[in-house]
């Protein structure tokens, strides 16, 4: 927003004494041009408490920014020789704001892609979206104007970025996350950013007429680091065979080739054909309940609505969706790690507690079939 102060001199021609600059591009920032040399002091202030979170003193032709990007109802103060000259208060109603979704995982956009329909019918603007999943939403979010990862954007108010941010350190980047998102649930993380009341919200997604099959269940063995494998050495070949047994068909829908990273399929298992999401999200549909672990296609069955049995003891039992039958690591076991550290990527067998001792994957390997087929039991009634 930009305000200017007018004079007139004795010539009675119009002078830009002070023209003021305001936007909240990742975080608020003020910007005073004029001719004169000026000093102002600059207060950007959090409505919701009225602290002072931050201020500068700044001259005419310089800017001052709070270094907090994530949603905070601002107000900035601008004072000159201890005059307020100035108060705005943070108003993005009918204004272009944009959200980047700085995940590429299926799980977190699935995850976090609700709260961005929310800030819009909160605020009541005009909103601007980037995800790297833009065809899964483009269609039942038609008040959304959908653009690529990267993309220049112009004519913004504001623009706030939703992840999982560090610092080089390793600890959480305070200025990006409000909380330690590794204490939150998936969905909290993305509401606390865009400052929104948390609740659990699933995406809309598009949802064809597909007959139910009450003989088919689906399921998903692979993620993206071995700590999040059901990692029990039976786990998955006894559920499969509890469920053929009982006349299932058992349906893999994770597109890794069998003994990817030496994780090898169950027997008696039909593998779904590689394509397009849009087929898997048809199978999910279709099959009376989902099995899976802490990934992204057990966020997107859940989103379709379709009975979601989730199995993981890398997290606690709250850290992911509520709506759905979790199981997780018997008490007394070592468990957790995803939200107590930070995951290292780069190592595949990463298990920060027990690498390389007998308890390796202790929270996987303590989940027993019989956990998940009593469970299961409980379902497909």
């Amino acid at each position: 927003m930009i305000y200017d102060k007018l004079k007139k001199n004795l010539n009675n021609i119009v002078d830009i004494s002070n023209r003021i600059i305001i936007s909240f591009i990742n975080g608020p920032k003020v910007e005073i041009l004029g001719n004169n040399d000026l000093e102002y002091n600059v207060q950007f202030i959090n409505n919701k408490n009225n602290e002072i979170i931050f201020e500068s003193k700044i001259r005419n032709n310089h800017w001052t920014k709070c270094s907090i990007e994530y949603f905070i109802d601002w107000r900035i103060n601008i004072f000159q020789n201890g005059e307020l000259i100035k108060t705005y208060n943070y108003n993005a109603n009918g204004k272009r704001v944009f959200i980047a979704l700085d995940s590429k995982a299926l799980g977190d956009t699935l995850a976090w892609f609700p709260y961005f329909d929310e800030f819009r019918k909160k605020h009541n603007c005009e909103l601007v979206v980037s995800t790297f999943h833009n065809n899964m939403f483009r269609h039942q979010y038609p008040h959304i104007e959908f653009v690529e990862p990267g993309s220049v954007v112009q004519n913004l108010y504001a623009m706030y970025c939703v992840g999982l941010f560090y610092t080089s350190d390793g600890s959480v980047n305070i200025y990006k996350n409000p909380n330690d998102f590794k204490t939150q649930t998936m969905q909290k993380m993305g509401s606390d950013i865009l400052g929104l009341e948390y609740k659990e919200i699933k995406p809309l997604l598009p949802q064809k007429n597909i007959k139910k099959d009450d003989k088919l269940i689906t399921i998903a063995i692979h993620g993206t680091a071995q700590p999040k494998y059901w990692n029990n050495p039976n786990g998955w070949q006894d559920v499969v065979d509890w469920l053929n047994n009982r006349g299932y068909t058992v349906k893999l829908l994770s597109r890794e080739g069998n003994d990817y990273m030496g994780n090898k399929h169950p027997n008696g298992v039909i593998q779904h054909p590689n394509g397009p999401i849009e087929l898997v999200m048809d199978e999910m549909k279709k099959s009376k309940a989902f099995i899976g672990i802490g990934s992204g296609l057990s966020w997107l069955s859940w989103s379709l609505d379709t009975p979601t049995v989730l199995i993981s003891g890398f997290s606690y039992d709250w850290a992911e969706m509520q709506d759905c039958i979790r199981i997780t690591t018997p008490k007394g076991k070592c468990e957790g790690c995803f939200n107590r550290l930070r995951l290292n990527a780069s190592d595949w067998n990463w298990c920060p507690d027990h690498k390389g001792t007998e308890r390796q994957f202790e929270c996987h390997t303590s989940i027993t079939p019989k956990m998940v087929i009593d469970q299961i039991q409980h379902l497909i009634k």
